[in-house]
């Protein structure tokens, strides 16, 4: 196979790689075999995923003859819920998945955050691989190790860090993906350049089309770009104690937007960080932090592939600002009475803005978005 790319994830051992090209898995069946050897395999997906890519995926991996058992979940995030992670760990336990089993998370986001939990849960932890078949979670929430279900009151609280023993990111699963899916996981690679690369951002302003177009080379290079930086911050901070949080770019204001619309098809996760990176960018201005030049290419860029930068774009209602500080006071970075950001300096320097009060940020949303 053509233009097959690698990268490793070093963390003592935790290590694993993650391949990253076209019908990956049919590629790496040797490493696959040698890794399941004749252990138990469950797959665990969606029902969007399993009518549109599962035949993909079983005639990939059908020379390695695997007797797999299959659950087939509902679609979205209302799955990350408790009664979701109930159910797939008492099919899991019915099943008799063992200690030294394999569990495959095979979907996006939602099916590798609720999948991951599950195996990290089920007899304290069992062998987890991701397969992830969106480009959001291609390039970012398949590796790292977060895992999480959501609870009413904010996204994502409920969670462990469990490291996956491989990942197979195939750029042959993205065929399916509509435009406004593909966009949302563009907006994960857009926020990796934007918080730790311009030049990676240069590339992306020059190759924007192709990329959109799903190029294999222009695909494989962005997805193994993302990945290759995200492995360098987690293997320096795995479980977020420092510079990890750099990676919550946009994911502030992102996240309280995702839980005032209730985790609805009204606003997927890229369209919310896409609002955040708006937000976040437009308030370093404000502070003289952000040359007021730097914000206006990331506007122009957005404007160029369609992502939104306000959410009036998206949603003609007034806010309720109450309602979206309630929820900012629900993120994990929150320490006291007050918040850090993720800021910029510049394209490509990102940094940790400590103790930001709340008044200050909603006299902001007030001016920016009301």
């Amino acid at each position: 196979m053509n233009n097959q790319e690698r990268v490793e994830v070093s963390l003592a051992d935790r290590s694993y790689s993650i391949y990253i090209g076209r019908n990956i898995i049919e590629s790496t069946n040797s490493q696959l075999k040698a890794l399941f050897n004749k252990k138990k395999v469950a797959i665990i997906t969606d029902r969007n995923v399993f009518d549109n890519q599962y035949e993909n995926l079983r005639n990939q991996l059908i020379s390695l003859e695997l007797s797999i058992e299959l659950l087939v979940i509902e679609p979205g995030e209302k799955s990350k819920s408790w009664s979701s992670l109930q159910k797939t760990l008492e099919w899991l336990i019915k099943k008799e998945i063992g200690k030294n089993d394999y569990i495959i998370a095979f979907g996006g986001g939602v099916i590798g955050d609720l999948v991951g939990l599950a195996a990290s849960l089920l007899r304290r932890g069992v062998n987890l691989v991701q397969i992830p078949t969106t480009l959001l979670s291609q390039v970012d929430s398949s590796i790292g190790g977060k895992t999480a279900i959501n609870s009413s009151e904010a996204k994502n609280v409920i969670g462990s860090f469990y490291q996956p023993k491989i990942v197979l990111c195939d750029i042959s699963f993205l065929k399916t993906l509509d435009k406004r899916q593909f966009l949302s996981g563009y907006s994960e690679i857009l926020k990796m350049a934007m918080v730790f690369d311009k030049k990676f951002f240069m590339y992306l302003d020059e190759n924007w089309k192709q990329i959109l177009d799903q190029r294999d080379n222009q695909i494989t290079n962005v997805v193994t770009t993302s990945l290759s930086l995200k492995a360098m911050v987690v293997e320096q901070d795995e479980r977020e104690k420092g510079e990890r949080a750099l990676l919550n770019f946009g994911h502030t204001f992102g996240h309280a937007f995702e839980s005032y619309f209730g985790y609805s098809e009204k606003l997927l996760h890229g369209e919310a960080v896409a609002l955040g990176m708006g937000l976040a960018t437009q308030l370093s201005v404000n502070l003289k932090l952000l040359p007021y030049e730097a914000r206006e290419k990331l506007v122009d860029h957005c404007k160029k592939v369609g992502l939104p930068l306000d959410i009036r774009q998206l949603n003609n209602e007034v806010l309720n600002l109450d309602m979206i500080i309630d929820f900012m006071k629900q993120d994990k970075k929150v320490v006291g009475k007050n918040i850090n950001l993720i800021l910029l300096k510049g394209i490509g320097k990102g940094f940790i803005e400590k103790s930001v009060k709340f008044e200050l940020i909603k006299k902001f949303l007030m001016e920016t978005i009301s």
